[in-house]
């Protein structure tokens, strides 16, 4: 790209759109025009929903899942992976499916914030959760493909959400949110992968969203079992 204006323009509208929410979310709360509290979807260590179920006051349900925390490294990483991983997905599995692929984050939203509220968890913000479910599912979708991590050792994207967990593990860090994207990802997964269950989203929605010259999305290479085809037209180990 000619300019870093050119690179932002040429990001998928989902992928960017959500990028950017979460930047100047980010950036409102740095500079406190904003409060933490505004966003959060249970207050931290209680486990608490009556903002959303009795004040009704449901942009949380939506606002949770665009603060990635305070400037620092975990907020770059979480930046990186929802452009490397959200563009790609949004690229390939969603072509020309902009409110598909809209949906499937709600979907997968849905099913965190469910998981959240009827095991009693108290999780404020559940951004790392909506990237773990991005990640999962681009790793079923580029099964295949190689990646380095941090430059030490290489993994095939099957695996790399398990070893993305493991070293947070081995830094001692909480995955429970981790956990609960991967999950969320998986629901969806299994249903439209594995069960063919289409997941589709409104036709008002698709109205809205998808123009009529959209690309067809491209037929994907699944086995009987709704995961990818090893056998055809994978990219070779380390090639």
């Amino acid at each position: 790209m000619s300019s870093p204006e050119d690179w932002y323009r040429s990001l998928p509208k989902i992928t960017r759109g959500y990028a950017t929410t979460a930047l100047l979310t980010t950036v409102a709360v740095q500079l406190q025009f904003i409060s933490p509290a505004l966003l959060w979807l249970t207050p931290p260590m209680v486990a608490d929903f009556s903002a959303v179920t009795q004040k009704i006051e449901l942009w949380r349900l939506v606002t949770n899942f665009c603060f990635f925390g305070p400037f620092g490294l975990a907020f770059v990483f979480g930046l990186f992976f929802l452009l490397r991983f959200g563009k790609e997905l949004e690229m390939k599995r969603f072509e020309g499916r902009l409110a598909d692929f809209l949906w499937a984050l709600m979907i997968m939203g849905l099913v965190q914030i469910g998981v959240v509220y009827v095991l009693g968890f108290s999780m404020p913000f559940l951004a790392g959760g909506m990237l773990s479910s991005i990640t999962y599912l681009w790793s079923r979708e580029f099964a295949d493909q190689v990646l380095s991590i941090y430059g030490l050792f290489n993994v095939q994207g099957f695996y790399f959400p398990w070893v993305m967990l493991a070293i947070r593990v081995l830094m001692g860090q909480s995955v429970v949110d981790d956990l609960i994207g991967i999950f969320a990802a998986h629901v969806y997964y299994f249903l439209e992968d594995v069960q063919g269950v289409r997941l589709a989203a409104p036709q008002l929605l698709r109205d809205f969203m998808d123009t009529p010259s959209a690309a067809a999305p491209q037929q994907r290479n699944r086995n009987m079992f709704g995961g990818h085809d090893w056998g055809r037209g994978g990219q070779r180990l380390g090639g």
